[in-house]
Order: C-alpha cells, then structure tokens, then sequence
C-alpha cells in the first residue's frame, strides 16, 4: 500500500476494484489491529458531503472485500463499532516499513551505525510513492503525509549516517533526486550540500545553496533559514569541522608470534567482490562457537565458483580470533595433474607448516594422526582445509578437542562429514560481477561500452573464475574492446576455449568434476546437458534418461550433489550455461547416437504435454493428427490453471527447444510445437519470440510437405503479427492459409482462416468487407458444427456492428457469443465478448450494465492473467466510467491501463488505450494531457494503419482543439475524420 495499492495472494494479483472498495481497505490498513469505526470509513470513502446510504455502501464493500480477499473474514473482522485488519508484519509493506525503522532506530541508540544504516535502507527501499498514489482523497491523504514525513525524517537519519561513515560521494545522487522532488526541504538540501563538500565538490555545494535561495525566493518570498545559511558560510571559508574527522590510525603491527603460532594463509585477493551474505554466515557461524568444541564450516559449489576466495577472505577477517595461528592447505581434491592428498599426507604437511621437525613427525598413520591431534589440542586455530573431494580427507584433520575453526571447500557437498554446518556457494550477481570488472579494467573503459560489458557478465554466467578470466584477458589486451571479446565468447563452440588462461580455465574446471564421476553418472550427465533450456523439471530429465520421473530425481539430485546441477526449486533443476556448452563439447566424441535418442524423447514429450495442455486451456480447439508418444510417467491437467501453469514453466524450454529440432533436422516436432507456443502466446503476449518459433515450424511443415501444418502455424503466425500491430504481413500469410484450406478442401479451416481474415480487415478499417466475412463464417459454423468457431465469429460480429452503430444487433451478437463461449468453458475468449457487449451497452445508454460487464470482463482476464489484453479491459472500464461521470475513478483505471500497456510498444491495443486516456483526461479539463495521449494514438495508428482508430484520434483531436479555441485546426482534424468514418461507413452516432 505504499504506492499503489497491490493486493497479492500466492504471488497473484487479487483485484480490488471501485474507489470505495479501494479506500475503505487503505483505510483499515492504515490502522492495522486498531478498531476503525464506520464513520471514520465513510469520512475516508467520500471527499464531499457522504450520501444517506454511505454507512450501508461501507458495509457491502467490507462484504464484498471479505469474499474477494483470500481468507476475508479472518483479515477484516467486526470488531464494537467498526472493523478491524488482522494483518502481521510479513503481510503488509507498511508494517515491514515501520518495523524496519523502529529496528533502525534501536540500533542507533545502541551505537550500531552500520546495522542501522542498513535497516533505514531496507525500510526506505519498500516505499513506492503516496498512499493509493496521493488518490486516496481528504482523510488517506492526511494519513499519507504523515507517513511521507516520516520517510523523509528517516532519508534525512540515513544520509547522515552514511556522511559520517565516510561515503558522502557515493549518496549524492541520491540525495539530489529527492531535493528534486521536495525543493524546499531545507533539511534534505543541507545534507546535500554536505555530502557534495565532503566529496571535494565545494562548487557544486555552493550551487546547491544559490538553487535553493532562487527557489524560496520564487515559491514563498522568502530568504533560506539560519541553518542552511550558516553552513554555506562556512563551506565558503572551508571550515574544518565539516571536513569528515580523521579516523583514528591503526595500531602498530603487532610483534611477530612466536614461533609456535604459525600464520600460513594465502594472500587475500585485492578485487574480491561481493559474498557479503556469505562472509556474515561464516562469522556468524564461528561466533556461536561452542567451548572446547571446534566449529566446522564447509562451503561447496560448482568448479569456479570462487569457494576458496570466499574462505581466503573470511579467514584473514576472523584471523585475529585465533591467536595459536592459522593454516591452510590444499587437499588438490580437483586439481589437474594430482593425486588427492590423504589424510595422512596432509596432517604431516600441517604439522611441517606449524613448525614441527621433520624427525619429530611419524611415519605410521596412527603415530602422526596422535601427534596431530597432541599438536592442535588445547589451541585455538584456524584451518582452512581448501578442495576436498571426499569426507575421508578432511575427517582425520578437525581437532578432536579444541577451539579451533575449521574451514573446509570442495565442489560436492560431503554428506559423511557429521557435524559440519554447510553453505553452498552459487553465481555472482551481476553487480558483484561488475565490480570485478571495475576492478581489473578501470571504470572508464567499462563506462564507454557498458552493453557490451553487461553481456559479457552475462555470458560468465556469474562464474567468478570465467569473470576474472575474461577481465583478465581484456587488461592484457588494452587495443581489444570489451565488445570484441563478447562477439568471441558469443560463439557457443569457442566460449571455453576464450575462458582459458595459463593453464587455467572453466573447462579444465569442469573436466575434473566429469572424469571423477562413474560411468553412469557421466552418462546421464551429458544427457541431461543436452535440455536446450535453462531450467528443467524432473518429467524433461526422465525424458532424456528413458526412465520414470522418480528415478530422474535421483539422478538429478546426485548431480546437484557434486555441484554440476542447481536445485531451484522441488523438482526444478538448472544447468549453468558453461556447463552446459562444456557437456556438449565432451559430447561431440561421446554417445552421439545416445544424444540423439535422448534429445528425440524430449521433443516428443514436450509436443505430447503441450498438446494437451492446449486442449484443456482451449476446448473445442481442433486437432491436429497423431500426437507425440509420452516418455516417463504421464501428467493428467486436472483444470486450466494447472495447463497455463505448464506452459508458463516450460515456455522458454519449448522455444529453445523448436531451435534444436530445426537445426538438427526434427522437422515433425519443429512444425508441430510451433502451435501450441502460438496459442500460449494469445493469452501472455510474447509474440515477437513466439513468431520466431511459428517461422521456423512454417519452414519445417513446408519441408515436410504438410499441407495441414503449413496452413495451421501459417494462421498462429498471422495473428502472432496482428497482436504486433503487423497487419499486412498478417493477412497475407491468412490469404495463402485459406488457399491452402481449399486445396485441402477442409471447410472448418478455410472458415477458421476467413474468421481470422476478418478480424484483420476490422483493424484494417474495412469494415463492411470484415462484417461480410463474419456473417458467412457465423452461418459456415453453425452448418459444420464449429462451436467454438461460431463464438468467436459472433464476438467478432458485435465489434464490427459496434462500430457501424448498430447496437442492438450489436448486443445480441455478443450475448449470443458469450452464451457460447460459457457452455464450454472458454474464458479467454469470453472477455473479449463482453468487452464488446459492454460497448454495445453503452452505445444504447445503459450505462450500468456497460460497467457490469466491464468489470466482468476485467474479473476473468485477471483471473487467467491475459497481459495482452488486460490495457485493452480496463481502457473499457475507463471509458464507461468517463461516461457516467466517475472521472476519479476513470482516471485511476486508464493511467493503469496506460503502465501495463507500457512495456509492449508494438500492441496493437495501445492506439486503443491512449485514445481513453485521452477522452478522460479531456473530460477532467486537462486539455494538453489529452492532445498529448489523442496524438500518440493517432501516430499508432497510422503506422498500424488501424484506420478506425486513425479516425477516432483525429475525432478527439478535433473536439480538443476546439475547446482550446483553435477553430481551423479543429476543422481540418473533423474533416479528415469525417472523410475516414464515411469512407468507412460509420454513422455520426457512432463517433
């Protein structure tokens, strides 16, 4: 609730429409565990004088709320006179927020800067902007500044502790954005002046200070206060108290340690990045260290994952902790070349480094394992035991009895080491990676290329030993830019061999991890290496090994074991892309019949449950011959949440996956898995990665010489274009679809494909061509028995009457569709009918109905989550609301079409969606703000050539233009608009 208002259950959206709806729930948030009596809710939802009935409203919107919410009537409770939100910290940012601060706080009174600062940055990092966006109207907007002064007051504690820490200069920009938006906050602008002195900016401080004296100036007639004034005095004779206090010197070096206390770290890496999250663990770890018990810590990971980094840094922090000394030793567990050192070797190599006579070191196993064990009991050491293979290395060398620490890395995780806390070591973050480039490179080179540098982090994949390798190369290379090493590694066959160095690189990395496995893990690794996606689920990897899910898993987590694998998620694994670029190198020589099996089964599985989760998701769909035989265990779609589901998780494994089949020459599922991406794509919009695939399964099904394929990825592609905006290109390929429909001589696809056509010439402006194509396709289905076909012909049918101004046949059309639609369950396209039944409406003045459907319509496309469509519903709700004069409300709908239809610049709705924002912000007197939206759309729909869009913007513009007083030019746009609605054959009373 800072910001907008988001109410999420199980990380989906649950909508909360209505301003009052909307307020009312604020408003109990707002008191969270407090009694809100009714009268303060009705003082909340109304901005003027509460109508009779608003105590009445109140309650049915509580009502309403409590069965729209996930468990309502436990959240919103009656509680005496009102109501009451039983809501916890975790459940509610406002809560989080303010726990955070008092946390914050408490650690300031406790002299803990650093935990402070960060507890004010998690705090601040929650907030979004105003209560219900500054919206909420008289007594939330009260509410809502006191919160924004408790942010403030909180950026204003935060800022100083972050100047006193010394890090004035990386804070400025911060601070300088929020002066900007609270110009006359005196405080806020002293402490950037502050930090811009303190960062040897003295100009730019004494700027701020001249801005900030023009901006009372002119806003408030007034000079700047006492303090601000004083402190540009004193930057101007560069006081020395504002200079950051010199920090104390570090002590002396102490004495070297005798003798016996030996030090034999190695050398802590300069660059290191990052792994903040990590090193707490282990300090954490060894503070809770029990007496006379050592303390046993193991990181495992991946082959350069930078396990021994981590272990090096954490060792040299806590090194003052154990004053008998410190060693370390590698146990060579994967070091190319080397035998693994036993527990024998290295616990004399260890009492050599501790300074123990050669001659005083037995040569039996159970004399040196005593006088190890004599030698560490009763000190407190560090031991860093670095590339252990097996638990039979390190077990012989954790003291027996001591306050030691003991450090231990290996790439698997050693499950026979009892007592060891374990910590896994995965992939950097992209800044952490970035740091290491900063480092190595110098932040000019990295600034002038920051998109290639960005996809050379991408392209490590967050291994620090493939970042420092490539950081390394470029520093060598000072005439490469960063873009040319990117193109080389771009090269999936060269990739390892460019991650490669003085003998050292990823795939020497890897290889030992592969040769240590047995033979059958080796096998199934590469299989599974051959999943063309990122992640891959228990079912995909039985598909590959030819086995049942449950034996898959054990493979799976066997390899997650020795680091090779990730676990993500239950039953969701992913394969690191260096990883798997370094299994397909060993598989050129390897098993290559075996891949090819494996790969085989996949493809079939993927087309057999992505059939049939198309067929759950779109009954009545047809089909489209023999399916694919299922490998492994069958999985049923008990409903069409559980199929979207599986096509949400497997979208991007299905589109690598068409890549795999066209190039190794799998034509058969090349053309077939195009279809079902195509039909996903309709209900999440990502055509533009969606077409791609389509292409390629035209390609295929015209290698194949199947007719009925090519003309079935032909039309998913064409409407894949008309989403884009991409009309031409969409009826072209929908008129070669319906050629070959009747050289087939198949009527339900040649009705299909003229459906579709129709639907483009609507787009297109065509209507009359487009309404006769929708009448003879509606009269075709219900004479071939297309059920599903006839619906869609009938939705269709009523936007194209809507638009010629016939309502009432409009209106019959759609709740004929919607009649048909509802009897077999198909929701998707059920939206779009009564989106068009609710135009209908409102065309004949009913103007409660028009909402009613409207907010019916918004119910469902939120209840399957269709973000192609979702602008498109609520501009339709907006402009009902224009209509009947809830212009707040209208507002708040369309600016929420206007952000989710902002990251799809090629929809072909979002002509559509600036048109309402246009018309509401026109209603509400906001005349430049309309023109503004009214001339995106037209410049939309022009490039679209959505021609009845193209005439409904010029429309708009016309009316604004006029009420601006600009007679001639609203004279000009009616005239164009006239000339397009006529040519068109819409009536006035259609405009």
């Amino acid at each position: 609730m800072l910001g907008s208002l988001e109410v999420r259950s199980g990380g989906e959206p649950v909508p909360v429409s209505g301003a009052l709806q909307r307020r009312v729930l604020v408003m109990l948030l707002l008191e969270a565990g407090r009694v809100v009596p009714v009268s303060r809710l009705v003082a909340a939802g109304w901005n003027e004088e509460p109508p009779d009935s608003a105590e009445h409203q109140v309650r049915k919107v509580v009502a309403k709320l409590r069965g729209r919410i996930p468990c309502g009537p436990d959240v919103i409770v009656t509680d005496g006179p009102g109501y009451r939100a039983v809501v916890d910290t975790g459940q509610l940012d406002l809560l989080r927020h303010q726990h955070l601060l008092g946390q914050a706080r408490a650690a300031l009174e406790a002299g803990e800067p650093e935990r402070a600062a960060a507890r004010f940055r998690e705090a601040l990092a929650l907030w979004r902007g105003p209560v219900l966006s500054g919206d909420g109207g008289r007594v939330i907007d009260a509410a809502s500044a006191a919160l924004e002064e408790q942010r403030l007051t909180a950026a204003e504690q935060l800022y100083d502790l972050c100047i006193a820490a010394g890090e004035a200069a990386g804070i400025t920009g911060e601070l300088r954005a929020l002066v900007e938006e609270h110009p006359l906050r005196e405080t806020l602008r002293s402490r950037l002046m502050l930090a811009l002195y303190r960062s040897g900016q003295q100009a730019a401080a004494l700027e701020e200070f001249a801005r900030a004296r023009r901006h009372l100036a002119d806003e408030l007639g007034i000079d700047p206060g006492v303090e601000l004034t004083e402190l540009h005095e004193r930057i101007l004779r560069q006081d020395r108290s504002l200079s950051l206090p010199e920090r104390p010197r570090p002590p002396s070096p102490a004495p070297p340690e005798p003798a016996d206390a030996p030090y034999a770290l190695p050398f802590d890496v300069r660059d290191f990045s990052g792994r903040s999250t990590e090193l707490r663990w282990i300090c954490d770890a060894a503070e809770r260290a029990m007496e006379r018990v050592p303390t046993v810590l193991a990181l495992d990971g991946m082959g350069g994952s930078g396990k021994t980094a981590l272990a090096v840094r954490a060792a040299h922090q806590l090194a003052e902790r154990y004053p008998d000394g410190k060693l370390f030793i590698d146990l060579h567990g994967f070091t190319p070349g080397k035998t693994p050192l036993s527990a024998f070797d290295a616990q004399g190599d260890l009492l050599a480094a501790a300074g123990v006579p050669s001659d005083e070191i037995p040569t039996v196993p159970a004399g040196r394992a005593a006088r190890w064990q004599s030698y560490i009991r009763g000190r407190r050491m560090l031991l860093l035991l670095d590339n252990a293979a097996a638990s039979e290395q390190v077990r012989g060398l954790i003291p027996a009895s001591s306050d030691s620490l003991v450090l231990i890395t290996s790439r698997p995780r050693l499950t026979g080491l009892d007592g060891a806390e374990w910590l896994s070591v995965g992939a950097l973050s992209e800044s952490d990676s970035h740091q290491i480039l900063l480092s190595t490179l110098g932040s000019e080179r990295v600034r002038d290329e920051p998109d290639a540098a960005r996809e050379l982090l991408q392209l490590c994949g967050g291994l620090p030993l493939a970042v420092r390798i490539a950081a390394a190369r470029l520093a060598n290379r000072p005439h490469w830019t960063i873009r040319r090493l990117v193109e080389r590694l771009r090269d999936h066959n060269r990739r390892l061999d460019e991650l490669t160095s003085e003998g050292r690189g990823v795939a020497g990395a890897l290889l030992l991890s592969y040769q240590s496995m047995p033979d059958d893990q080796r096998t199934a690794f590469l299989l599974l290496g051959h999943h063309p996606g990122r992640y891959l689920d228990t079912e995909e990897a039985a598909a590959l090994l030819d086995t049942d899910a449950l034996t898959a898993e054990g493979v799976l987590e066997e390899l997650v074991d020795v680091r090779l694998l990730e676990a993500r998620e239950p039953g969701v694994y992913a394969l690191h892309d260096l990883v798997r670029s370094f299994v397909q190198r060993v598989a050129q020589d390897e098993r290559a019949r075996e891949v090819g099996q494996a790969v085989r089964r996949l493809l079939d599985h993927y087309v057999h449950m992505a059939e049939h989760a198309g067929d759950t998701l779109f009954p009545g769909r047809r089909s489209v011959g023999e399916g694919a035989e299922a490998s492994g265990a069958r999985t049923e779609f008990d409903h069409k949440d559980q199929a979207l589901q599986w096509l949400d998780q497997h979208r991007d494994g299905m589109l690598a996956a068409v890549d795999t089949a066209y190039d190794e020459g799998l034509l058969w599922h090349a053309a077939r898995l195009p279809r079902e991406l195509g039909f996903h794509s309709s209900v999440r919009a990502y055509d533009a990665s969606a077409n791609e695939a389509l292409e390629k399964g035209v390609s295929a099904a015209r290698q194949l010489g199947d007719l009925a394929l090519t003309r079935l990825n032909l039309t998913n592609l064409a409407m894949g274009k008309w989403r884009l905006g991409q009309l031409g290109d969409a009826i072209a390929r929908l008129e070669e679809a319906v050629e070959l429909s009747r050289r087939m001589a198949d009527e339900h696809s040649e009705a299909a494909c003229q459906a579709r056509l129709g639907q483009a010439y609507n787009s297109m402006g065509e209507l009359e061509r487009a309404l006769e194509l929708n009448q003879e396709v509606s009269r075709r289905a219900k004479e071939l028995g297309l059920t599903r076909l006839g619906g869609s012909s009938l939705s269709m049918l009523s936007l194209i009457q809507v638009r010629l101004g016939r309502f009432d046949e409009a209106a019959e059309s759609a709740e004929r569709a919607l009649a048909v639609f509802d009897s077999i369950q198909e929701i998707q396209l059920s939206v779009d009918a009564l989106s068009n039944l609710s135009q209908a409406m409102e065309g004949l003045g009913r103007l409660e109905e028009a909402l009613d459907r409207a907010d019916a319509a918004l119910e469902r496309c939120e209840r399957i989550s269709m973000p192609s469509v979702l602008p498109l519903v609520l501009a339709r709700r907006a402009d009902v609301l224009t209509r009947m004069g809830e212009l707040k409300e209208a507002a708040l709908t369309a600016d929420h079409a206007l952000t989710r239809a902002a990251g799809r610049t090629d929809d072909i709705h979002r002509a559509s969606v600036h048109l309402t924002a246009g018309r509401v912000r026109y209603a509400q007197g906001e005349l430049e703000l309309a023109r503004a939206q009214q001339l995106l759309a037209h410049e939309i729909a022009c490039r679209m050539e959505l021609r009845y869009d193209e005439a409904c913007a010029l429309w708009d513009l016309a009316r604004t233009a006029e009420t601006r007083g600009q007679i001639e030019l609203a004279r000009r746009h009616r005239s164009a608009a006239d000339d397009l609605f006529s040519s068109m054959n819409v009536p006035e009373t259609a405009r």
